[in-house]
């Protein structure tokens, strides 16, 4: 063995984002959320000279004899697997493909075995729940720890996997604005004890997350579905009404995140700018009713911390509401950081 790494994981229905700390170092890596099954050889059939050079492949991941297609431009090849219960951040084919994935491209096909302790984010609604939480953190780590067995785009993955642990999700955003890569405190005291709350706006869930004095308050710490997902399904109700065109749940989050949101139909492109605007309207007026229920003004908090891919998409409206709240530089993949942060704290102990 000749590293080891404290990996924090956020395994996110709109991507699984991986954080890995080892020698001193910080590494991020992320994958779409998109699984299918299928085939990437297409024989002989091309445009020849007219086409691409190189055709624009999803990864291949390879285990128990079975290969998924995970990543970028799966629905090029496969349909896309579209789990959103809960059960999905446990078990089964498409949370494994994704966690293989995600960790190769954070760690690509190095010389020897590593080892890795793995620190996993849950959402509060599964955090919450004591049974929920521990069933949860038993299935994981009866796949999770070992060795992954398993090939990705032909690669084997070189990791075994020594500890597994369980923490809430947005706690994770906490830790990334709190701790160094050592997982040492490094703000004031006073940052400790204050008031801080943290709303992570996800793909498939919306996070209220507050702390004090190192504790969880709960009056302030809720959990919902309403994330960005609400968005994209209005996006396909939209598309489907207006051109006759079914869009995956990924396809149409795609199109949230576009400056130029465009689709291509029998009538030629259309400029769906307004149809998605109007969706991230929506979706952000549910997700400031949410936050209202909960925290009123937010004023009550010393610092409000806005995390995930949602706030990134939705920051002027978060901002509008909470002036005094801050989106993280690296919102998505936040929650992963400080995880990992976090882990090098508590797997040292």
């Amino acid at each position: 063995m000749n590293e080891i790494l404290t990996l924090g994981l956020d395994p996110g229905f709109g991507a699984m984002k991986a954080a890995g700390i080892g020698a001193d170092t910080l590494q991020v890596a992320a994958v779409p959320s998109v699984v299918g099954v299928g085939e990437t050889d297409l024989g002989m059939l091309s445009l020849g000279s007219l086409g691409r050079r190189r055709s624009r492949q999803p990864d291949r991941v390879t285990f128990g004899g079975v290969t998924y297609l995970v990543g970028e431009h799966v629905a090029r090849y496969a349909r896309p697997v579209q789990r959103m219960d809960f059960l999905r951040l446990s078990d089964g084919p498409e949370l494994r493909a994704l966690f293989y994935d995600v960790l190769f491209r954070l760690l690509g096909n190095g010389e020897g075995e590593r080892q890795a302790a793995v620190m996993v984010g849950l959402p509060v609604e599964v955090m919450a729940d004591g049974e929920q939480a521990r069933a949860t953190r038993r299935t994981l780590r009866a796949w999770m720890v070992g060795q992954p067995g398993c090939t990705v785009s032909g690669y084997p993955l070189r990791l075994e996997v020594t500890d597994g642990k369980v923490m809430v999700q947005p706690a994770g955003t906490f830790f990334a604005w709190g701790m160094n890569d050592r997982g040492q405190w490094t703000r004031g005291k006073a940052d400790l004890k204050a008031p801080v709350a943290v709303c992570d706006v996800g793909f498939n869930t919306l996070d209220a997350f507050a702390v004090q004095d190192g504790e969880v308050v709960a009056r302030f710490t809720s959990g919902d579905t309403a994330g960005m997902r609400r968005a994209a399904e209005l996006v396909i109700n939209a598309v489907r009404g207006s051109y006759g065109i079914d869009l995956s749940l990924h396809e149409a989050d795609a199109l949230l995140q576009e400056q130029r949101p465009r689709l291509y139909t029998p009538d030629g492109e259309a400029d769906l700018h307004a149809l998605v605007d109007q969706a991230l309207d929506a979706t952000a007026a549910a997700v400031v009713t949410f936050l209202e229920r909960r925290w009123g003004n937010g004023r009550q908090f010393t610092h409000l911390l806005f995390t995930g891919g949602g706030a990134a998409v939705l920051s002027e409206d978060l901002l509008r509401q909470y002036p005094h709240g801050v989106v993280l530089p690296e919102p998505v993949t936040a929650n992963a950081i400080g995880l990992a942060r976090y882990g090098a704290r508590a797997f040292r102990s």
